[in-house]
Formats: C-alpha cells, structure tokens, sequence
C-alpha cells in the first residue's frame, strides 16, 4: 500500500465538516423541534445504486466503519445511545439496538431522517441532517448497519476487505485524530479531550503491537465504566486493515 495523506476523493471527502460530528442518530429522541417539516429526502440513489444493489452485508459493514466516524459520538458503540457526547445533550440519544422500536420504522423513514434530521420528523434537533455531508448510497449503509444493531443480524467481516488505511481514515479517523494526525479533529475540539499527535514521539515510540491492540480494542473512558472515548475496530476491520492501519500511522511520524 502506498501510505499518503488522506485526499478526501474518497466517500469521507467531507468528513470534517463539524456539522456532521453531533449527528446521533435520534430518531427516537422524545425533544420538543423547533420545526416540523414535510418528510422528503434531501439526496437521490445514485445511478450505481438504481443498476445493481449491493448485497446487505457488504452494505452493513460499510455502515459499521461509518457509524464509528459519524454515530459513536452519540450513540455508543452498541447503539444504547451512550456515546462520550450524550451526558452532554439534553435528550438522550435513541437506543438503536431496541427491536421493539424500530420494528414500526422502515427503511426509508430511517434514511430520511438521517438525510433531514431529527426535526423533519418531529424529533429532536440535536440529530443534525446529514444528507449534504454523505451520498444517498452512504445513508443506505448505516441504514443497513442500524437493522444489524436493532435485529442481531451477523455482519460477516471478512467478505469486505477492499478498502486501504487512507480509505479507512479519511471515512473514520479524521473527525477525531485531524487531517494530518494532530489530534486536533472536530470532534477533539468540540469535546475538549486531548489526542496524542499520531506523528509524535509518545505515539511513535509505541511497538506496532500496542498500536495494533489500540486500533482494535479501542481506549476506554475512565469517567465512564465500561464505555470508550474511541471505538473499537475489530468488529469493524479486518486484521490486515489493521496492520496497514499501522503502517498508515508509521508513515505520520514527524522529522
């Protein structure tokens, strides 16, 4: 693999655009919106997705490493709305694993309120409409990922192994970590935590198997027992992707 900046040619192009980094899912959140809009889909298929439809499980996986970049923040790794930015809302994300709920709610209603937010469906205004930041095809997957956390059905890893480290990081690690590794994403900002430059001495001195066992098993809040500032990665990437994940952070390292 040939270790570059991430470009933003890929589906994540506009993955640091701060509007995006509070986006819950909330379709379940019970606040009082400021509005009520007419239910409608700001974005289109594309006309890939019109000729042939991925299958369901390439579409999930893809909706997990999304869901990581864009939903954690809120939702928590499970989908029990306990992400690190909840305790600071003042409506509790959805639970997105609860069957019950989201057995009444199609598809496309999910889509469209990701697409809109929360306050196009007379739910809480801090789901943030995300339809100008990600394509009709990347709403369709964390759709797809939102079935896999509200119906328990298996996603199976290793069919998808295609996407690179820069893929991967510019879908999912630059909200958090920065452009160019610095720590200073938007969700960092926003937050007020402190993330170890990937390119400095502190993070560089580390062995390729402590950065490994990171990426995979994530790091945990300690002001939140058993919950995570950042997600973990194993259920979510292959154990090559890891290791180019790796390689990725070696090639930060400052001069």
């Amino acid at each position: 693999m040939e270790n570059k900046r991430p470009s933003l040619s890929r589906p994540a192009r506009a993955g640091i655009a701060s509007v995006i980094l509070f986006s819950g899912l909330i379709t379940g959140c019970k606040g009082t919106p400021s509005e009520k809009t007419v239910v409608s889909s700001v974005n289109t298929p594309s006309a890939e997705t019109l000729k042939k439809d991925r299958p369901t499980n390439d579409r999930a996986v893809d909706g997990l490493r999304l869901y990581l970049g864009y939903c954690f923040i809120c939702h928590g790794q499970a989908g029990w709305g306990d992400g690190p930015y909840a305790k600071t809302l003042s409506v509790r994300p959805a639970n997105l694993a609860d069957p019950d709920y989201f057995a009444g709610k199609s598809d496309r209603e999910l889509h469209d309120v990701i697409s809109r937010g929360g306050v196009s469906h007379g739910k809480s205004i801090h789901m943030r409409p995300l339809g100008m930041q990600l394509s009709y095809d990347q709403i369709e997957d964390i759709v797809a990922y939102i079935r896999v956390l509200n119906k328990g059905v298996p996603v199976e890893l290793e069919k998808k192994t295609g996407l690179t480290a820069t893929d991967i990081y510019a879908m999912s690690c630059i909200m958090c970590h920065g452009r160019e590794g610095n720590g200073d994403g938007e969700i960092a900002r926003k937050l007020g935590i402190v993330i170890r430059p990937l390119g400095g001495s502190e993070v560089q001195a580390m062995s390729d198997a402590e950065l490994r066992k990171i990426i995979s098993d994530g790091i945990d809040d300690p002001g939140r027992p058993g919950a995570r500032y950042m997600p973990t990665w194993h259920e979510s990437l292959t154990g090559a992707q890891i290791d180019e994940l790796v390689r990725y952070v070696r090639s930060l390292k400052r001069p």
